[in-house]
C-alpha cells in the first residue's frame, strides 16, 4: 500500500513541474527559477516569463491539486457514510447553490463579488439539506432525498434569473456554471486551501470512525458511536470545504463521483487509506483535465466540459455493472 501511495504522489509533484513548464510561451527553466527565487526572497521584479510562470501557472496548477483533492476526497467520504457509490458531494445542494449565488451576483447583484455569494449560497443550501432531513426523519435517505429537491428547487430558481437577464449575463451564469480555473490567482488559493485544511484535518482525524459509520448504524450504536452526529461532523465539514472550493472554480462535476472509484480499485475501500488517495487521484486527475482545457485548443475551455467528456462514460459504464449485479440478485 506504501508503495501505491508514492506513485500516486509522485505522479502528482511530476505532472505538477511539467505543467508548469508546459504552455504556449516557452520559458527558460534556470533562468525563470532565479527570477522567481530573486522575488520571492528579496523582492526582485519578475520577468516577464516569471509572471507567467509565478503569477498566471503555479496558482492555477496549485488551484487545480486542491479543489480536484476536495471533490475527490469529499466524494470518497459521501459514498462512505451514505453507503451509496453513485453519491457525490454536490448531491447536498452545494453546487445548486453556488449556481444560485452565482447567477444573483451576475445577474442582479452586480456589485457583490460572485464568489462571495456563491460560498453563501453552497453554505445555505447544505444548511438547508441537513434541517430538512432531520425534519424528515434525520437518517440519510432523508438527506439524500432533501438534497436532490432542493438542488431541483435552486436550479429552477437559477434558470428563471438566465431565463431574464440579458443574454450577455446569461451567457457569464453558464461559463461559471461549467467551472473554470482560467481566473486563478493566489489570493483564491488561499481560499480553496483554508477550506481544504479546515475542512479535511477532522475528517483524516475520524476516518477510523467513518469507516464504522459506512458498516451502518446498528454498528456504530454498539461501538457508543452516534452515527447521526457522525454524519452530522462529516456533512459540515464536506460542505464547507466543498463551497469554498467551488466558489473559487464554478462547479466541476463529476470529479467528486468518478475519482473516489479509482481510488476504491487502487488503495481499497478502508477510509484510511482510500481518503488521502481519492485526495491525491483527484488532484492528479483535475490537474490533467486542466491541461487538456488550457492546451487542446486556441481557447481556454472551461474545464468542467473536459471532466464530464471523461467522467460520463466511465459513469454509464459504473451504471451498467451495477445493474448487472441486480439482475444476478
Amino acid at each position: 500500500m506504501f508503495l501505491k501511495k508514492l506513485i500516486v504522489y509522485s505522479l502528482v509533484v511530476l505532472l505538477a513541474v511539467l505543467v508548469l513548464f508546459m504552455g504556449a510561451s516557452s520559458v527558460g527553466w534556470g533562468d525563470v527559477v532565479a527570477n522567481i527565487y530573486g522575488h520571492i526572497a528579496y523582492g526582485t521584479p519578475l520577468s516577464s516569463d516569471g509572471v507567467i510562470i509565478y503569477e498566471i501557472r503555479l496558482p492555477r496548477i496549485i488551484l487545480a491539486l486542491i479543489v480536484g483533492g476536495v471533490l475527490a476526497g469529499s466524494g470518497a467520504v459521501m459514498q462512505g457514510i451514505f453507503k451509496n457509490p453513485l453519491i457525490d458531494p454536490y448531491l447536498l445542494g452545494i453546487s445548486s447553490g453556488a449556481a444560485f449565488g452565482s447567477a444573483l451576483s451576475i445577474g442582479l447583484f452586480e456589485s457583490l463579488p460572485v464568489g462571495i455569494l456563491a460560498f453563501i449560497g453552497a453554505m445555505g443550501a447544505s444548511f438547508l439539506v441537513i434541517v430538512i432531513g432531520r425534519f424528515a426523519g434525520n437518517s440519510s435517505v432523508s438527506l439524500v432525498l432533501a438534497g436532490v429537491v432542493l438542488s431541483a428547487f435552486l436550479s429552477a430558481l437559477s434558470g428563471s434569473i438566465k431565463f431574464f437577464v440579458d443574454p450577455q449575463k446569461a451567457q457569464a451564469i453558464v461559463i461559471w456554471l461549467l467551472g473554470s480555473l482560467s481566473l486563478s490567482s493566489w489570493g483564491n488559493v488561499g481560499i480553496a486551501l483554508a477550506g481544504f485544511l479546515i475542512g479535511f484535518i477532522p475528517l483524516f482525524l475520524l476516518r477510523w470512525k467513518i469507516n464504522i459509520l459506512g458498516l451502518g448504524d446498528s454498528e456504530c450504536l454498539s461501538l457508543g458511536i452516534s452515527p447521526s452526529k457522525m454524519r452530522f461532523v462529516c456533512i459540515v465539514c464536506i460542505s464547507f470545504a466543498c463551497a469554498l472550493s467551488v466558489s473559487v472554480s464554478g462547479t466541476i462535476g463529476w470529479v467528486g463521483l468518478v475519482v473516489p472509484h479509482f481510488a476504491r480499485v487502487i488503495f481499497g475501500s478502508n477510509m484510511r487509506d482510500l481518503l488521502g488517495g481519492s485526495v491525491a487521484l483527484g488532484a492528479l486527475i483535475l490537474l490533467g483535465a486542466d491541461t487538456i482545457a488550457r492546451t487542446a485548443t486556441a481557447y481556454d475551455l472551461p474545464v468542467g466540459i473536459i471532466t464530464a467528456l471523461l467522467g460520463a462514460p466511465f459513469f454509464v459504464f459504473l451504471l451498467s455493472q451495477f445493474a448487472n449485479r441486480w439482475n444476478h440478485q
